[in-house]
């Protein structure tokens, strides 16, 4: 990663620029000295099927490195736990079985802040729609799509009430149900690695993940620089992030149909991709919240979805419609005019 904007992932619809901020007060020779004594130490590899970034600016590399090492080594324990690619994770013993006994503690954390986050938007937010997903991706690879009365049936299985989680168990209520953490797991691993950064004593730090990603930096530094690209063209909108978080949900990622009319994110009440917004990027104190808000307001539509995020404290939100209209919450940190 550079002075100027690189692009984070393959994702390629957010980019990254950072550098010591000119603080009030600080001279030009002590923030020579600082940047001199500043190593930026940065490696990538691969997590969830996307690249991880991680980046900590410190005068100590050897330290950032092993830093470095131990958010990767926690952030792939987490994966293994909660990929529903890997037979082995509980998550795919889960969608099997439909129990899990000595349920991971981490698995339990994200279950339970998927069902916060049902209730919170009204479901538009539900982890039980894998039931419906698991046929679009399936005749997707056929090359067509699933009969309309096969995801009726699915649609009978998508409801988070029926996921139980207790002190030792999680259960499906329903045969059939299935879940899928891939709104909200992601993250909670960045934000599992961005902690191991804390504890090491790092301030500097971006872990970023498929494009989703977590910035510390005090105030007294200049905000990391993200670029947010729109999905039908023109100019980057810059977002400028302080010790918070920033996820994108977007129709371009993984699409169903070449016009992106039907995509990875679904709507749990009709079984159908929500067919206003193209993409939408929330700010957030977490990476989870962050995560779990994109993808809930790609669902619940542009007013519906600000009006929700007007009313959390520290969150904020970007959304484009599929005709390239704008809109943002009332605090959203872009730099220049929207036009």
């Amino acid at each position: 990663m550079t002075q100027a904007d690189s692009r984070l992932s393959r994702r390629n619809f957010i980019r990254l620029t950072a550098g010591l901020a000119v603080a009030g007060g600080v001279g030009l020779a002590e923030l020579t000295r600082a940047a001199r004594s500043a190593e930026r130490v940065q490696e990538a590899r691969m997590l969830l099927g996307s690249i991880a970034h991680l980046t900590v600016i410190s005068p100590d590399g050897a330290r950032a490195r092993a830093a470095i090492n131990a958010a990767f080594d926690r952030m792939a324990a987490f994966e293994d736990v909660m990929s529903r690619f890997r037979p082995h994770s509980q998550l795919s013993q889960l969608n099997t079985s439909g129990v899990v006994t000595n349920p991971h503690p981490a698995l339990k954390t994200v279950l339970t802040k998927a069902v916060a986050y049902g209730d919170l938007t009204g479901g538009a937010f539900d982890v039980s729609v894998e039931a419906v997903l698991r046929y679009y991706r399936g005749a997707s690879q056929r090359g067509s799509l699933p009969d309309a009365d096969v995801i009726a049936a699915a649609r009978e299985l998508v409801d988070y009430h029926q996921i139980s989680i207790g002190d030792d168990t999680i259960r499906l209520n329903r045969h059939g149900m299935a879940l899928t953490l891939d709104g909200i797991a992601k993250g909670y691993i960045i934000d599992a690695g961005a902690a191991v950064f804390r504890e090491y004593g790092f301030e500097q730090v971006i872990v970023e993940l498929g494009g989703d990603l977590q910035a510390y930096g005090s105030a007294e530094q200049r905000a990391w620089q993200v670029s947010i690209e729109q999905p039908q063209g023109g100019a980057p909108l810059i977002a400028q992030i302080v010790n918070r978080a920033l996820a994108t949900s977007g129709d371009y990622l993984y699409t169903f149909t070449p016009d992106r009319r039907l995509h990875h994110i679904i709507d749990p009440l009709n079984g159908v991709s929500p067919d206003e917004l193209s993409s939408v990027s929330v700010i957030a104190p977490t990476a989870c919240d962050a995560d779990a808000l994109a993808t809930a307001l790609m669902v619940m539509g542009s007013t519906a979805g600000l009006a929700l995020i007007d009313r959390l404290p520290d969150t904020e939100a970007l959304v484009i419609s599929k005709r390239g209209v704008i809109r943002t919450s009332a605090n959203f940190p872009i730099r220049g005019n929207l036009v």
